[in-house]
């Protein structure tokens, strides 16, 4: 279909205007049967002549220096006893105009039964119990035959998580009052798979601008633009009516009214809600916004939902091997280390196999390969894989550097370089096994054998993926550095230690592990800074001095705002970059008795001592300003950091002080970010 001759649907009409919204340039053909009124001549009508005065003055005035509308407009046609809704927008040199017919909803019941689903909605725990319920409030609101949660992979196939089918007729008060579901229009479709064929890389950009996308019906003849030969481009228009191959995919569906609306993680598309049926079916304007803002709400708390997972998920990993004063004094080898908490890792990595190699000693716990298998494993990435973070496969059969080396029995590697040495470093490997798993497929799939496929007598297909692992998810890959990085610093120690045994002998080796040990256990390797370990001892000191002198102090906790979103899109090399910047930059600017560490990710720690509250708010606003000036290659987009900022009171502890402020911090991101916000007193 072409975007400057398109063919519009019919449940709307259609008014183009020239660029100062005066006189009309082309109409849709059914502009005149929807406003009962004459078909306009467009060589001599405006848009006066054709919505009054009042309404045509009131569209030029909002219009004036804007792209489109603040939002729709409301008017009862002169002609007709039914009232209308008018948006308006600019698409090149031309004013676009769509109007859609109001039906009587009861605006404030609407609204109530939004509200109460709202409150539902907030009230989920967990990703199944929010979007089952979404499915259910959707689909009792609409009352399509099919409501479905689509959620789409890494590899952009689509995976039916949620669904609701009708099981009466619709409502009144709903979008058609008293018009009758037939139970069974259409099949089930939960725990099908869609091939990402079906979701072209246009059609999801298409959602990323519109989206919400109503198709009333499939097989209804498409409206035109009078007169025929105007050039519009209407591609940003709601009514424009699907293209060809998608009106045969819905029909190959059964569908024949539809009403979709993208579903937006943190870096793109995560999903879309699709609301099928199998007949022609209208759904008018506020019930489309009641859908478009509870699968915001939904989307919304399922990010936060699954951030808090992720959260808790990187604590128990971080937690696994944190070192008691004990282990400290008395450091453990990496035999000890490996032995006590391998089955914990396993665990925690859902691995049926770990192994450590460290200058050429290889330690394992559970189903690994040979010795010898794991030393040329690290012989080859060592080579291949120069970057700092790991390392993975799912298809250790396919990939080059694994399949020539006898792992039938583990599918699935993870490979965390542990940087104990200079010249060789170490690595932590985590194995998985074969994960068969059968996948249905509600359309063909993307490669179509006859075999192992199937053809299902309820038309999907059936497929055995055989050779692959579970997936490692991203947390995970995360959680694997983290647990490298404490494996890291305790073998360093340990090997310090072992150095310090030897002193008379020894003395220059001991001289230059010292000076190593001292970067690992004060230093954040990536930024040179203060790691989390040396900024908690300048603390603790501090808390003393204050509790003796009375020397007020400062914590300044911020972080960088959409750093997730800079890693995923932009990769690790720009996000070290962007870390490594922001610290030269901010411990460039403090004063010779303040103190900047890294407290983890891209989280940092700015101790201010001797400082009042208007000295710390003042250096974290100019701080805060400076950032935003800040220049990273690689990188578009401005920087900004949200910093809380908590002073010491009589009663802090270092656990106290860091909870306030890290909540202020919290509280500056939920207030939109590049801000500044005050710890409150006593948090517990």
């Amino acid at each position: 279909m072409s975007k400057h001759h398109p063919l519009l649907q019919a449940f709307g009409a259609l008014l183009v205007l020239d660029a100062d919204s005066r006189r009309i340039q082309a109409v849709s053909s059914n502009l005149s049967s929807l406003l009962n009124i004459p078909i306009p001549d467009v060589r001599t009508q405006t848009l006066t002549s054709v919505l009054g005065k009042r309404l045509s003055q009131r569209v030029r005035y909002e219009l004036q220096g804007k792209q489109r509308l603040s939002g729709p407009l409301t008017f009862k046609c002169p002609t007709r006893s039914q009232r209308f809704q008018l948006h308006a927008y600019r698409s090149g040199m031309h004013v676009v105009i769509e109007i859609e017919p109001l039906h009587t909803l009861g605006k404030q019941r609407l609204l109530g039964t939004v509200n109460e689903r709202l409150m539902r909605l907030a009230e989920a725990t967990h990703q199944e119990e929010l979007l089952d319920y979404l499915v259910m409030a959707v689909q009792e609101l609409t009352g399509h035959d099919r409501v479905s949660v689509c959620h789409f992979d890494s590899d952009w196939h689509g995976l039916i998580v949620a669904e609701s089918l009708a099981t009466g007729s619709v409502k009144p008060g709903s979008v058609s009052p008293g018009r009758e579901v037939p139970l069974g229009r259409l099949p089930a479709l939960l725990g099908q798979r869609f091939p990402a064929k079906d979701f072209p890389v246009a059609l999801r950009r298409a959602y990323e601008r519109h989206p919400v996308r109503l198709i009333q019906d499939v097989a209804a003849p498409c409206e035109h633009l009078l007169p025929r030969g105007a050039v519009v481009d209407l591609s940003d228009c709601f009514l424009r009516a699907p293209a060809p191959e998608r009106q045969q995919y819905l029909q190959r569906l059964g569908v024949r009214g539809a009403l979709s609306v993208a579903m937006q993680g943190d870096t793109g598309l995560w999903g879309l809600l699709f609301c099928h049926s199998a007949s022609a079916y209208p759904v008018t304007p506020p019930v489309r916004d009641a859908v478009r803002t509870l699968v915001q709400m939904a989307t919304q708390r399922l990010l936060l939902l699954r951030a808090r997972q992720e959260a808790r998920y990187l604590q128990r990993v971080q937690d696994s091997l944190v070192l008691s004063s004990n282990n400290r004094l008395k450091p453990q080898s990496p035999y000890q280390l490996f032995t006590e908490h391998a089955e914990t890792w396993q665990s925690l990595f859902r691995a049926h196999g770990v192994a450590l190699w460290v200058k050429g000693s290889v330690y394992q716990a559970g189903n690994t390969p040979k010795p010898e298998a794991i030393s040329q494993l690290v012989t080859r990435i060592e080579k291949a894989h120069v970057h700092s973070g790991p390392w993975c496969t799912q298809e250790t059969a396919k990939e080059p550097l694994t399949s020539s080396l006898g792992m039938s029995e583990q599918s699935g590697v993870l490979a965390v370089p542990l940087p104990t040495d200079p010249s060789q470093r170490g690595w932590l490997i985590f194995f998985r096994p074969e994960q068969v798993e059968t996948l249905y497929w509600a359309m063909q799939p993307p490669s179509a054998p006859l075999t192992p496929m199937m053809m299902l007598p309820s038309a999907a297909w059936c497929e055995e993926v055989t050779g692959k692992s579970e997936a490692w998810q991203r947390v995970e890959r995360l959680a694997a550095m983290d647990l490298g990085e404490d494996l890291t610093l305790a073998i360093s120690a340990y090997e310090i230690s072992t150095l310090n045994m030897h002193l008379e002998r020894e003395r220059k080796a001991l001289a230059d592990a010292n000076q190593r040990l001292e970067q690992l256990a004060h230093f954040d390797p990536l930024t040179q800074v203060w790691n989390r370990y040396r900024i908690e001892q300048a603390i603790d000191a501090e808390l003393v001095a204050a509790k003796r002198y009375g020397a007020a102090f400062a914590l300044l906790l911020f972080d960088v705002d959409h750093f997730k979103q800079i890693n995923d899109t932009l990769g690790h090399s720009v996000g070290d970059d962007v870390l490594i910047s922001l610290a030269r930059m901010v411990e460039s600017s403090l004063r010779g008795c303040d103190h900047l560490g890294r407290w983890g990710g891209e989280e940092f720690v700015v101790l201010a001592t001797h400082s009042s509250m208007d000295a710390a708010e003042g250096l974290a606003e100019r701080l805060r300003s400076l950032v935003a000036t800040l220049q990273v290659t690689g990188l578009n987009q401005p920087m900004t950091v949200s910093i809380g900022v908590a002073v010491w009171q009589p009663d802090d502890s270092c656990k106290t002080i860091i909870a306030r402020a890290d909540a202020a911090m919290y509280r500056a991101k939920r207030n939109g970010r590049n801000r500044v916000e005050i710890a409150e007193k006593n948090v517990q």
